[in-house]
């Protein structure tokens, strides 16, 4: 073969190549690589994940809300699930001075009502001592002073009423507040369900087996994450000492 003839064929030949590696590495555009999903921190964003088990039943996932989701009604959503120790923070709030001042003036005017009614007893008492059983005014002066004793009485109880309904409309008031620090912190820490338990941990503190009874049943969750406590954080919400 002639020189000529042995460059043409190389020449040829080079060209060839040079063209199939130019095919091959920019047909389209940039490389594939492979990459390892470990190396990668998210997976999307996509509409939805479908996952499928070994009877090839398919569960859609989605985002509904900032929620996830598989089916398109309300319960069907993954929730946010927090605690609150309602008997922790409440004690407290009962305390307050508001509460407790409250309370003590409704307490002292139905005490000094009381005093009213006794000492007229006392005196009407004294007035009558010396009436004898055949003296004509006995018996009227026996129904007044039973009057007088029904009265206190009647007297008695309506205080004792009115103080347990001041002390239920302070407990529901105590609880507005407790649900309303509840629901800062709940938008706060974007939780969604907050329900409220007794830490398993607690004494029962009874002395009667209904109570301790009572006890098991207050306790409505027996085991769970101590993360899911925001009893301290609720209580420092309603600026309250956090033992």
């Amino acid at each position: 073969m002639k020189t000529r003839e042995r460059i043409l064929i190389y020449g040829a030949m080079m060209l060839l190549v040079a063209m199939n590696i130019a095919v091959l590495s920019g047909g389209r555009g940039q490389s594939a690589w492979a990459l390892n999903p470990a190396d990668q921190e998210r997976l999307g964003p996509a509409a939805a994940l479908t996952l499928v088990d070994d009877e090839d039943s398919k569960l859609d996932l989605r985002n509904a809300g900032g929620r996830l989701a598989w089916d398109d009604t309300e319960y069907a959503r993954a929730y946010s699930v927090a605690f609150v120790h309602v008997g922790k923070a409440l004690g407290p709030l009962m305390e307050a001075d508001e509460y407790v001042e409250e309370y003590g003036r409704l307490e002292a005017e139905i005490r000094e009502k009381d005093e009213e009614f006794s000492e007229a007893i006392v005196a009407f008492t004294e007035e009558h001592k010396d009436m004898t059983p055949d003296d004509p005014g006995l018996g009227q002066a026996q129904q007044t002073f039973q009057a007088m004793l029904q009265q206190r009485e009647q007297w008695r109880v309506s205080g004792s009423r009115q103080l347990g309904l001041l002390a239920a409309g302070q407990i529901e008031r105590a609880y507005r507040d407790l649900i309303a620090a509840v629901e800062v912190v709940a938008e706060r820490r974007r939780i969604d369900l907050v329900f409220r338990f007794i830490p398993t941990g607690n004494e029962f503190q009874a002395i009667s087996p209904p109570q301790a009874y009572t006890g098991i049943h207050a306790r409505i969750a027996l085991r769970y994450p101590e993360g899911l406590d925001v009893t301290d954080e609720v209580m420092e919400e309603l600026a309250l000492e956090v033992e």
